[in-house]
């Protein structure tokens, strides 16, 4: 668990500071043992314990100890220990070669040196490659000890970082390779899912997969379960309850609405490992035994146990390779159903609040720039089928840009459009309209399915075949009560809306049918397939 600012005594003038108490020490010892603090058996021994002397200055090693007692009431202890023990003893051997012995020693010149003997001095003189990520922190550390020491009235200078901070020196973000988290293809999802539903896998895994694929939790969340975790609503919605433990207070409770499949998955997974909760008292439900009984941590479940099961299920992307999945994935791939669904651009996050019976701040953080890259992928992608006015032009300048570039390369090409573009999501597709130009002066177009802006994807189909249905039955009604001009507006409607319908029934093929199988009815599903089989056939 981590510390909130009401288990730590104030340090002021009148307390002493042999009645400060951290975990199983005395704010004097130059070890800090915060083994109370950090219950998860998994932490090594060593990281509990926040070691102070290596810092041979008396004051700066004060200094210090103020700053990490401060951040003990707001973030992990463990943190505490990464940014202590591993980020400022570089700080702490400039000063010693430098004659340092204060943080009011650290004037502008003094933290410019700094910086220049990490990129410079530092590897030639130890011989380690210093990367820009590493010295960013190293470089911050020292940068937040005396920004907060200046609020806070400790011995340290009194310089700005506004022309000096360690974001500018460093400016990490260039250093950084982007990790685009990119849904999962429908057909490998499928495969997935399948597997794990109906394969031989471990069940821990495959249990792992069923409930994040259902419910676009991350899967820490996932593995935190515990037993009685599924409940039910008085309006007898059935939610699941976790802890959420991604924040820097305390770890908070989190409920989500769940389908059948999850509770079904939930029920078996409680009676999967009760002989192992019965035996070592733990309550969690993602329990396996190697020597000692264990939870089962992301980290693992990420490096070993998913790439397993995409090898023993034979689970390849369309390059014929095993696809590279990581769990984060079915995160994003679960954002893009609900985009596919219709989701408002400006309501995404309600939506999540509406999947979720109480709002916390560590569900889904989505900011705008990720949701116009999920709306770009599936507009821009090159295996995108789409519709529209402006489908054909889209899709040839793609073909285009796309032509001998590397997947890596379209992914961020992809990227940069989607920033420059406007993606307003409708019931049945996209709006490509950029209201910062002022009003839609189509109005009510895009409803009408002739707006140049309007785009929508084989996705969309269902719902535009039983909106084209609707319209047929409305024209007969019409038709046989002689209302003419009623009539006529649905007729309009209805040459605008078959071409698409049509059109993305052309770029149709069976993975896509398939995907599509339980919203079609049975005459139309098996129309297409013979259209389908017949167009292959004649490939």
């Amino acid at each position: 668990m981590s510390v909130s600012l009401q288990q730590l005594k104030p340090i002021t003038e009148d307390v002493s500071l042999d009645e400060i108490t951290i975990g199983n020490s005395k704010f004097k010892d130059d070890v800090w043992d915060l083994t109370p603090y950090m219950e998860d058996v998994n932490i090594r021994k060593n990281k509990k314990k926040v070691d102070f002397s290596y810092i041979e200055s008396e004051d700066m090693k004060f200094t210090v100890k103020q700053y990490a007692y401060h951040r003990l009431g707001e973030v992990k202890p463990r943190t505490v220990f990464t940014k202590i023990n591993g980020r400022l003893p570089r700080f702490i051997e400039f000063c010693s070669k430098n004659n340092i012995s204060s943080f009011t020693e650290v004037t502008k010149k003094i933290f410019l040196d700094y910086v220049n003997w990490l990129k410079e001095d530092y590897e030639i003189n130890q011989g380690k490659n210093l990367s820009r990520k590493a010295g960013y922190k190293a470089t911050l550390i020292v940068q937040n000890i005396i920004k907060k020491g200046q609020t806070k009235d400790w011995k340290v200078s009194q310089i700005s970082f506004d022309d000096v901070s360690a974001n500018k020196l460093w400016e990490p973000q260039k250093g950084r390779k982007q990790r685009k988290t990119k849904p999962i293809p429908k057909d490998v999802f499928n495969q997935i899912l399948d597997s794990a539903v109906n394969g031989d896998s471990s069940f821990l895994t495959r249990a792992g997969i069923i409930i994040q694929s259902q419910t676009g939790l991350r899967i820490s969340e996932v593995l935190s379960i515990e037993e009685g975790c599924i409940k039910n609503t008085s309006e007898d919605n059935d939610y699941m309850e976790m802890i959420i433990s991604k924040t820097e207070n305390e770890p908070v409770k989190h409920k989500v609405f769940v389908n059948d499949l999850v509770k079904k998955t939930v029920k078996e997974l409680e009676e999967y490992t009760k002989d192992l909760r019965e035996e070592s008292g733990l309550k969690k439900l993602f329990l396996y035994k190697y020597g000692k009984i264990r939870p089962l941590k992301g980290q693992k479940f990420n490096e070993n146990r998913i790439k397993t099961f995409v090898k023993q299920n034979d689970i390849r992307g369309k390059d014929g390779e095993l696809y590279p999945i990581h769990t984060h994935q079915f995160r994003a791939t679960f954002v893009r159903e609900l985009i596919k669904q219709g989701v408002s651009i400006g309501h995404i996050k309600k939506h999540f609040n509406h999947v979720s019976i109480e709002m916390t701040d560590h569900y889904l953080s989505l900011e705008q720039d990720e949701i116009k890259d999920k709306f770009g992928e599936l507009v821009l992608d090159p295996d995108s089928k789409i519709a529209g006015k402006r489908a054909d032009e889209i899709e040839q300048t793609l073909q285009e840009e796309f032509k001998g570039k590397t997947e890596e390369e379209i992914d961020r090409l992809i990227e940069d459009l989607s920033k420059t573009m406007s993606f307003n999501p409708l019931p049945t597709g996209v709006c490509l309209y950029d209201f910062r130009r002022g009003n839609c002066t189509d109005g009510n177009g895009c409803f009408m399915y002739n707006c140049s802006n309007y785009v929508t994807e084989v996705t969309f189909y269902p719902v535009l075949k039983k909106e084209l249905e609707l319209i047929e039955k409305k024209m007969s009604r019409f038709k046989e009560l002689d209302r003419e001009r009623d009539w006529q507006r649905q007729k309009l409607k209805y040459d605008h809306l078959k071409p698409l319908v049509e059109d993305l029934e052309e770029k149709m093929d069976m993975v896509d049918l398939k995907d599509l199988k339980g919203e079609l009815d049975e005459e139309t599903y098996n129309r297409l397939e013979a259209k389908i089989n017949g167009k292959e056939g004649a490939n």
